[in-house]
């Protein structure tokens, strides 16, 4: 058959009413308007319209559609179907309409004109289609999306880049309103280690209940934010009064250090807060995080737990801060470090045991710099593992030399921290400087701080690594930290060092005198040498021999001396 015969065909079997009835069966609506009357009225809809508008033909028959209308359709998409119009050409929208009950309804219309034989528009063909549901799955799905890309999963917190959006907007109304406000940041502490030791999900748990506590505390309406895996930032605006910040802090402060439960157990989580205030401390965003960032820091490493407001000393301290972390590798590349030692006492004999080496800075513009300023800048660079390595190389190098002097063999002690002894290469690095240095290694002791006893896989592994090189250990500042004594019995040590805090008070003071007596008890009954740091009176080093400590250390026998001093000591002992 012939190709040109099956249209004609299809066109006298559909008529237009097959056509419309077919239409109706699909539940589309279908409507036809006639422009070339006045207002555009619709003059045919079909079932189809009916059923998606609630409206009955008779009801709409001779109006404009613009009935369908209401305050939450689109200006913008009526402006398209109203230009295609006008055109006499075909176009599609998707718009918000009303039905006759007033609910709304996402219609996608397409709209084509029937043109005469002059290309002129007869009439216009409307066809709707409901597409509510679709609408509604991708609203969802894009709230979702917000949801997600706003809020923090774990607690339901505002995420940090929202929550600088809407600070924003906030600090410009305080600021309009001459109020004040004030940017809170609370960090917890040692929060990894309850991961580690509980689980991440009950880390998680911990989260979400110091949030709802921080909820808890403010309005619904106060920002909240979780920055970071263990920190909070809280925005306090639009206060008439400074002193209610106080207030709100303080309560807040009160809050979070009651116990939180854990495997049916109370556990209390320390943590440290930080305050800046606008506008005093800071007029936008960035400079009132940071210096709130500041003010939080100075009380963890003050151990602060009341909140701590932000001062500009702090700036001054952190450019202080900069310029050292800057200089420290110059200035070992220049030679500016070395090594003092401080002697190590026998309490029966008076005899020298030992030495320690101590780090001191001679920088040329400023002079001597003290240890307890720059030794925490270089943990917290990494830098402490080159400059560590140094100080390791210095004084086995300068032992090796007074033995083959002819001097005492005596240990010497070199100070481990925490971030060199948990690098990769730290027990390789060791045994290489005793390699070239040709330092025996009974002639080494590595002091390792107590803190990281926290760590017990990995110091054990290595510290049996060590031993087994015939390298004395020793556990230093013995008491200021958490340590367990199960770890201090398990773990391969020789030496217990009292902290200098124990002893500053004895024997004046009754309460030291006993903590100091059950601490070289503990030290003896686990086989290990005590030894008191900090020793400067006679009294002290009277009540340390009466009470069986093995050794002393301090200003009583000697001050850290320079590397020819001690070698004198050294030759002078030999006398």
């Amino acid at each position: 058959m012939d190709k040109e015969v099956y249209p004609a065909r299809i066109e006298s079997t559909i008529n237009a009413s097959a056509l419309l009835s077919s239409i109706d069966l699909m539940n589309v609506g279908l409507a036809i308007t006639d422009p070339n009357l006045k207002d555009n009225p619709l003059i045919y809809v079909n079932q189809g319209f009916e059923k998606i508008t609630g409206y009955s033909r008779d009801e709409v028959l001779m109006r404009n559609s613009r009935f369908l209308q209401g305050e939450e359709t689109d200006k913008e998409h009526l402006g398209v179907i109203r230009r295609a119009i006008k055109e006499g050409r075909s176009d599609t929208v998707t718009i918000k309409n009303y039905r006759k009950d007033g609910s709304t309804f996402w219609n996608q219309f397409i709209i084509s004109p029937i043109l005469d034989s002059d290309g002129k528009p007869l009439y216009f063909i409307g066809l709707q289609f409901d597409v509510t549901k679709e609408m509604e799955e991708r609203d969802a799905s894009n709230q979702k999306i917000r949801q997600l890309s706003y809020f923090d999963p774990i607690t339901g917190l505002l995420n940090m880049n929202r929550f600088k959006e809407v600070v924003k907007s906030e600090l410009a109304i305080t600021g309009s309103e001459q109020k004040t406000a004030a940017i809170l940041r609370v960090n917890l502490n040692r929060f990894r280690y309850i991961n580690e030791s509980y689980g991440e999900a009950a880390g998680n748990e911990i989260l979400v209940g110091v949030a709802d506590r921080i909820r808890g505390c403010f309005s619904e309406w106060t920002l909240i934010c979780r920055s970071f895996a263990d920190e909070f930032i809280i925005l306090l605006s639009r206060l008439a009064d400074p002193l209610q910040i106080h207030k709100m802090a303080s309560d807040l402060s009160g809050l979070l250090k009651k116990p939180y439960m854990m495997h049916g157990e109370e556990v209390s989580i320390g943590f440290a807060m930080g305050i800046s205030i606008f506008p005093d401390d800071g007029q936008d965003v960035p400079q009132l995080l940071k210096h709130a960032e500041l003010a939080m820091k100075e009380a963890k490493n003050e151990s602060l737990s009341d909140p701590h407001y932000f001062d500009y000393y702090l700036v001054d301290k952190l450019l202080e801060r900069v310029q050292i972390e800057k200089k420290l590798p110059r200035a070992l590349a220049e030679n500016e470090f070395e090594l003092f030692y401080q002697p190590k006492i026998d309490l029966a004999t008076h005899a020298l045991t030992g030495l320690e080496a101590l780090i001191r800075w001679n920088d040329p513009e400023h002079g001597r710099i003290s240890p307890a300023s720059f030794i925490p800048i270089a943990e917290d660079s990494g830098f402490i593992v080159e400059l560590g390595e140094w100080v390791l190389w210095e004084a086995c190098r300068t032992n090796k030399g007074w033995q083959d002097t002819g001097y005492p063999k005596l240990p010497v002690s070199v100070n481990v921290s925490a971030v060199q002894f948990r690098h990769p290469q730290f027990v390789r690095t060791v045994e290489t400087v005793l390699e070239q240095t040709g330092l025996e290694p009974q002639y080494l002791e590595l002091e390792v701080t107590e803190s990281l006893l926290n760590d017990p896989v990995l110091i054990k592994d290595r510290l049996d690594s060590l031993k087994r090189r015939g390298i004395s250990l020793s556990i230093d500042d013995f008491g200021t930290g958490y340590s367990s004594i199960y770890y201090l019995k398990e773990l391969p040590l020789q030496v217990l060092k009292i902290d200098r805090t124990f002893v500053q008070n004895t024997p004046t003071s009754p309460r030291d005198n006993s903590l100091l007596q059950s601490i070289i008890q503990l030290g003896k009954s686990l086989g290990l040498t005590v030894l008191a740091e900090g020793v400067e009176t006679k009294e002290q080093f009277d009540f340390l021999r009466q009470n069986d400590c093995d050794q002393i250390q301090g200003y009583y026998y000697s001050r850290p001396v320079d590397s020819a001093t001690m070698g004198e000591m050294l030759r002078i002992s030999m006398i």
